[in-house]
């Protein structure tokens, strides 16, 4: 393959749990002629896999056998048009909320603690469950979208399913290249920050920061209450398996200790769902993509 595409990149430092083997093939999302890339690795039967800042991935020690997108330093470009907030994939959520913020716009605060891009919020309909709930779903107004045939549309919501932490996105046959988001709740800049600073307060009050992670490992089940509240009431806090240990501080987080790899997570995250369900009777499904 050609057109900027480098082989065998390791991909842990494009990870924030700091794992993952090498990609056979590598490519940035900002390269003029991505299209012709795709085109190309699907005529090669060449399985394509796109990564944002890998704040939701767990990938495998061996690497990845296909080619990887990154937009991790590319696709992100954020600007006001009329009424909306246009993002490229690859801008940092927190980003977004502030940008929102000084726009005096309110319904970005909750994106202030993701560690995330817009892409991969968009795919995985990113949200809260407490402190003040919210997802993505309710902001954003349309998309575009990049095929593995090279065409561009733009989609809606609707158009991929949202549900709790997913959207057909998850399949991984379309690049998001950029969203709309709808402004309609003007308020004072100010009390809008002083809100965003209130989700940033509460977010380094109960999670970890200090250790490689990625956020929430497991879905907060349908019934009861959130998920690091069953793995605590589990006994789990703390426990370590290899370099990957529950966390003390919020029991839905994995930490890398420094070195853990993909298998220590792994048999952590099925060591979880057997203890939960065999002292809390409640069935634990992760959030974090498991790539191999």
């Amino acid at each position: 393959m050609s057109l900027g595409i480098q082989q065998h990149v390791l991909l842990a430092p494009y990870t924030s749990w700091k794992i993952g083997g090498p990609a056979s093939w590598f490519v940035d999302a900002g390269g003029s002629e991505l299209s012709r890339v795709f085109v190309l690795a699907k005529q090669q039967e060449i399985s394509t896999y796109f990564l944002g800042r890998g704040s939701n991935v767990l990938i495998d020690d061996a690497g990845l056998h296909g080619l990887v997108v990154s937009t991790r330093n590319s696709l992100s470009k954020l600007w006001r048009e009329e009424n909306l907030i246009v993002a490229e994939s690859g801008v940092f959520l927190p980003h977004l909320s502030k940008f929102a913020a000084r726009l005096g716009f309110k319904g970005f605060e909750f994106l202030i603690g993701f560690p995330g891009t817009v892409g991969g919020a968009l795919v995985m309909n990113a949200g809260l469950t407490v402190f003040r709930p919210r997802e993505i779903v309710e902001i954003v107004k349309d998309f575009d979208v990049l095929n593995l045939d090279g065409s561009v549309e733009t989609l809606t919501m609707q158009d991929i399913n949202p549900g709790y932490r997913k959207t057909d996105l998850l399949e991984g046959n379309r690049l998001v290249l950029r969203v709309r988001f709808r402004l309609e709740d003007e308020a004072d800049p100010k009390t809008i920050q002083r809100s965003t600073f209130e989700h940033l307060t509460e977010r380094k009050r109960k999670q970890p920061l200090d250790k490689p992670t990625v956020g929430s490992t497991f879905k907060s089940p349908r019934e009861g209450k959130g998920a690091g509240w069953y793995i605590d009431q589990s006994g789990l806090k703390g426990f370590q398996l290899g370099n990957a240990r529950v966390s003390p501080m919020h029991a839905n987080w994995i930490e890398n200790l420094g070195g853990a790899s993909s298998s220590d997570v792994r048999h952590l995250i099925t060591h979880i769902q057997n203890t939960v369900k065999s002292r809390m009777g409640i069935d634990l499904e992760p959030e974090v993509q498991i790539l191999s």
